[in-house]
């Protein structure tokens, strides 16, 4: 009986050691999205970015505006029935979010973070920006097989988390936790329906569970390289 433990004890170390051994680094899976999408040298090519997006909330017709441009600027304008209700803007330092409860000015770890996940193509990015990445594991997400990478800026604050297909590279989930008015605000955002846009792969249908509830975007169209101007990210 004992030398039948000792036995089991070994496969399991032993399989324990093939898992380690055969499971990519996060740099490895952030390469192969990367790869998964278009390529780095597609992505580079990319200086501005607009995406325009469409969803229905509670019977509301809601528009959702994204912009982006390099090294780290980004908005998010959301419009209900054609009035606007969120407005946010990274100037690459500084964020100003403005919505119907008022406007104010967003500095320190969390802009950074913010500025992290919205530059453009941030994973190319992670580097200059401080952040490190670690894989977490595996992990199910809508019946496929992920891996989990837990993201941090370089005091080790501001984490979020991705979660990429192992089979494809794709990424197919990602978390973030930011500050509010209303305290502490936690969105899952599922990506699914990847479509080509000018070389590069994008997820048309982007469906987000928040606290002000769940909201499914689809991807009316995106624009490259249109010439967005430095004014259109003033925090001013």
């Amino acid at each position: 009986m004992k030398k039948i433990k000792i036995l089991t004890g070994t496969l399991l170390v032993l399989g324990q050691l093939a898992i380690a051994q055969t499971a990519p680094t996060a740099d490895e899976v952030i390469n192969k999205y990367i790869a998964a999408i278009g390529g780095k040298e597609a992505l580079m090519n990319v200086t501005d970015m607009t995406t325009n997006m469409s969803s229905d909330m509670n019977g509301n017709s809601i528009i959702i505006t994204r912009k982006q441009k390099l090294p780290n600027k980004f908005s998010m304008v959301i419009n209900a029935n054609g009035m606007e209700i969120m407005r946010q803007v990274g100037d690459g330092e500084k964020v100003l979010r403005g919505g119907m409860q008022g406007t104010n000015t967003i500095e320190g770890t969390e802009a950074k973070q913010m500025t992290a996940i919205n530059t453009l193509f941030p994973e190319l990015h992670y580097a200059e920006n401080g952040v490190t990445s670690t894989l977490v594991g595996t992990e199910k997400i809508e019946g496929k097989d992920t891996y989990k990478l837990s993201h941090a800026l370089a005091d080790g604050r501001g984490t979020w988390t991705d979660n990429f297909d192992v089979t494809t590279g794709l990424k197919v989930q990602s978390i973030a936790t930011n500050k509010s008015p209303r305290g502490e605000m936690t969105t899952t955002s599922v990506y699914s329906d990847y479509k080509d846009t000018n070389g590069i792969k994008f997820p048309m249908t982007i469906t987000q569970t928040s606290p002000r509830g769940p909201m499914t975007m689809s991807v009316d169209n995106v624009k490259i390289n249109k010439g967005i101007k430095d004014s259109e990210f003033s925090t001013k």
